[in-house]
């Protein structure tokens, strides 16, 4: 089988992390400003920070949207969120499995983070081994789902986030939602399976 996982509040409980860090980097136009980037950032988790960041310019700052200011606002938010992620490790469950199951399945990772630094996270982390490839963006959910299916059949993606259900469903692939503090209103409104621990994800597998 191909499981595929999402990586900020699935492999790493690194959510919270990059929320508070949408209100952190733009806090300096004033919290009420901060809180609408958060929110943003909070309503559209799983997408990539750069469409976040073009969207909070444009629309909230009504700023023009320009490389120096994306690089700017993408330097900050990995000033604050790097040192903090670097602390971080994955649940011994989650070890656990990549470890006893690496033989039986192909493991992949599908991330919003920017494809060189989830590869480099990954590295440092000493995981990068487990995952037979690893997928960022500025390519889409999507686009990585489909290009894991062009060989593959059985495939399952375990996610935390609407976009992540939502890739699933246009995809036609089978779905798990790791249960998290973010996703508790959205999770009451999809179908889905659901794991609290990866202690008992060999019962989907």
């Amino acid at each position: 089988m191909q499981i595929i996982f999402d990586f900020d509040g699935v492999i790493i409980n690194s959510h919270k992390i990059k929320t508070k860090a949408f209100y952190e980097i733009f806090k300096s136009y004033g919290k009420k400003i901060a809180t609408k980037a958060r929110k943003f950032h909070e309503n559209n988790i799983g997408k990539s920070r750069y469409f976040k960041f073009k969207f909070i310019l444009k629309n909230i700052l009504n700023k023009k949207i320009t490389k120096k200011e994306l690089l700017r606002l993408d330097q900050n938010f990995d000033a604050f969120v790097q040192k903090k992620i670097r602390k971080m490790i994955p649940s011994k469950n989650l070890m656990k499995f990549l470890k006893s199951q690496k033989k039986y399945h192909n493991f992949y990772i599908s991330t919003a983070t920017p494809q060189n630094k989830i590869v480099n996270i990954l590295k440092e982390k000493k995981l990068f081994s487990f995952f037979k490839k690893i997928y960022g963006s500025p390519r889409s959910k999507v686009e990585h789902i489909k290009e894991i299916k062009k060989k593959n059949i059985n495939i399952v993606f375990i996610g935390d986030s609407l976009e992540d259900f939502n890739a699933s469903v246009e995809t036609n692939i089978d779905f798990i939602l790791k249960l998290n503090s973010e996703n508790i209103l959205f999770r009451k409104k999809i179908n889905v399976r659901t794991i609290q621990s990866f202690k008992y994800l060999n019962k989907y597998i």
